[in-house]
């Protein structure tokens, strides 16, 4: 796995599931490759289809394969879980090269 500073752009979340219990979600996102060094987006209040476009970067270690993305709804006291998901970084990688930007949109998919 090769070691750099990729960017991680997280653009927007969608149709995202309501956890507040008075309006729609306060929404953030946290992201990291190590649980002791996580960096957290913008909270954008009452919106369950949130626009952030936000710009990380991260400094890739050897051992480091997976960034992972949780989601939540702030409230006065605590978060509530929105979601999460992670990316192995062995699919980002195109034969061994770091990509310029890794784009990121969060949704719900509904059957129906």
């Amino acid at each position: 796995m090769p070691t750099g500073t990729p960017e991680v752009i997280v653009v927007e979340g969608r149709h995202l599931k309501d956890r507040d219990l008075v309006g729609e979600n306060d929404a953030y996102v946290e992201i990291y490759l190590d649980e002791k060094y996580k960096q957290r987006i913008t909270t954008i209040s009452n919106s369950n289809n949130t626009v952030w476009n936000q710009c990380f970067t991260f400094n890739l270690q050897k051992g480091d394969d997976t960034i992972h993305f949780d989601i939540y709804d702030v409230d006065v006291i605590g978060r509530d879980s929105i979601g999460n998901c992670k990316v192995k970084l062995k699919h980002v990688f195109d034969d061994g090269k770091l990509p310029a930007k890794l784009v990121v949109s969060f949704g719900v998919c509904e059957s129906g």
